[in-house]
C-alpha cells in the first residue's frame, strides 16, 4: 500500500514538491505586499500633506480587509508541510499588523472623515 493519495504523487520529485512550497510563499508575499500597501499610503498622504477623493480612500482602506481574506484564502492553499514554518508565520504576523496598521492609521490621521463627513 502506498502513503499516496493519486497515482500520479508518486512521480513526484523534489523540484516539484519545491515548486509548489515556492508557490505558496510567493501568495503569502503578495498578501504581506497589500497589507503593507495601506499603510504606507496613508503614511504618503499625511507626508505630502495631499487631501485625497473619497474613492481613494476607500481603495486604501479597502486594502486591510482583502489583505485579511487573502492571506485566509493563501494560507489554506499552502501546503501542508510548510504551514508550521517560521517564513509562513511571520509573512502571515506582518500582514495581519499591516492590516491593523491601516485602520489605525486612518483613525489617527482622520482620513475616514472623507467618506462620512
Amino acid at each position: 500500500m502506498s502513503d499516496y493519495k493519486n497515482e500520479y504523487q508518486k512521480y513526484a520529485d523534489d523540484a516539484v514538491r519545491n515548486r509548489e512550497r515556492e508557490e505558496g510563499f510567493g501568495r503569502l508575499r503578495f498578501n504581506l505586499f497589500i497589507g503593507a500597501a495601506g499603510p504606507l499610503a496613508c503614511f504618503a498622504l499625511h507626508l505630502l500633506k495631499f487631501e485625497p477623493q473619497k474613492w481613494m480612500v476607500m481603495g486604501i482602506l479597502a486594502t486591510a480587509p482583502l489583505a485579511v481574506v487573502l492571506l485566509i484564502i493563501n494560507f489554506i492553499r499552502l501546503p501542508n508541510e510548510v504551514k508550521a514554518t517560521a517564513q509562513a508565520l511571520m509573512i502571515s504576523f506582518v500582514t495581519l499588523i499591516g492590516a491593523g496598521a491601516t485602520i489605525a492609521l486612518a483613525n489617527y490621521l482622520q482620513i475616514f472623515k472623507i467618506i462620512n463627513p
